[in-house]
């Protein structure tokens, strides 16, 4: 009998421990870097921006805006963007801006518990799917914007939640998934190890339990298992050295799945990151800011000293920072439209 009671007492622990990293991750609101510029459309030339607010499952009020660019008198369809983790849709006003002035209409808001949504937290990776389906449900509903054909855009978080909504009856025309990862608890294993050395996979089985619990079998199917089983054309945008979803838990991780089916195509860029919407270089500057700002949290123990803060901070050229690759928009934009007819 005690070998039964040691086996529960051991589940349940590591159930606790599970829900312990789960609350670290997704317990709090994330309001962005409040020391960082973030782009809105008055600083780019033709942008406009119609603010819009809608609710997702819970009630909560999730905010943002409906973009258009002021000299397309016809627009070729409708994308819905969905953003990273980290920030809220405004991280990727540059992107939105490009989309737009391609002549599409953009309609980009912040996830639950993110900047000016709300929400006491981020609930889980799923969240955001959900936040996606009420989304869309705010698109059909809205007479203005009904009318056209929808794609959907993401990055990363983004690009795991638009490939995971197409497990749902949709009449998405095409999705584009920049970044996207496949298994969300080894995400977190894999981002736990990253930052503290520990290898904590033993705990991805329990991850998955906690996140049954929390969102139910549609909240922990692999993001693969998705796309084999759609026909909607897809696009899988990755870098080969992603440091933030690896390889190896991405979308372009199984050619079994990905590379034989004729609706799903696939780039894989070689000596590129995570943001492979941005210029090598761009990130590398990006990188490297970030980077001598964690060597000095390191140095401080978290508490920075103002003065050596403001040294980075008030130096940043974030038009460097943002700066696009041309022939990865210009491949996103060529997939869109060529889907959107």
């Amino acid at each position: 009998m005690w070998i039964l009671y040691t086996i529960i007492i051991l589940f349940l622990l590591l159930i606790g421990m599970a829900k312990l990293i789960l609350n670290i991750v997704f317990g709090k609101r994330c309001v962005g870097n409040p020391k960082l510029k973030y782009f809105t459309a008055d600083d780019f030339e033709g942008l406009n921006a119609q603010p819009i607010e809608f609710k997702s499952n819970k009630g909560q009020i999730l905010r943002g805006n409906i973009y258009t660019y002021e000299r397309i008198k016809e627009y070729k369809g409708l994308i819905v963007f969905v953003h990273g983790m980290g920030g809220g849709h405004l991280s990727y006003t540059t992107e939105i801006n490009t989309l737009a002035k391609a002549g599409f209409i953009v309609v980009g808001y912040d996830n639950t518990g993110t900047c000016t949504s709300e929400g006491k937290n981020l609930k889980g990776f799923f969240q955001s799917v959900i936040d996606l389906k009420h989304a869309l449900k705010f698109v059909e509903e809205n007479d203005d914007l009904n009318k056209y054909s929808i794609e959907l855009v993401g990055h990363s978080w983004g690009g795991y939640t638009v490939c995971q909504v197409l497990q749902f009856k949709t009449n998405i025309k095409a999705v584009v998934a920049m970044s996207g990862f496949n298994n969300s608890s080894k995400l977190i294993c894999d981002s736990a190890r990253a930052e503290t050395n520990a290898n904590l996979n033993f705990l991805k089985p329990f991850i998955t339990i906690v996140n049954f619990l929390t969102f139910g079998k549609n909240g922990i199917r692999n993001t693969l298992d998705i796309l084999k089983d759609t026909k909607i054309p897809v696009l899988l945008l990755h870098g080969e050295l992603d440091n933030m979803v690896s390889i190896g838990n991405s979308l372009v991780s199984n050619k079994e799945i990905t590379a034989k089916k004729d609706n799903i195509k696939q780039i894989i860029y070689e000596g590129r990151f995570h943001n492979v919407y941005q210029t090598k270089e761009s990130e590398e500057y990006l990188n490297n800011t970030f980077g001598n700002l964690s060597e000095l949290s390191k140095k401080y123990k978290g508490n920075i000293p103002e003065e050596e803060a403001s040294k980075i901070y008030d130096n940043i050229d974030y038009k460097k920072m943002t700066e696009e690759d041309e022939d990865v928009m210009n491949t996103i934009i060529k997939f869109l439209e060529e889907n959107i007819k």
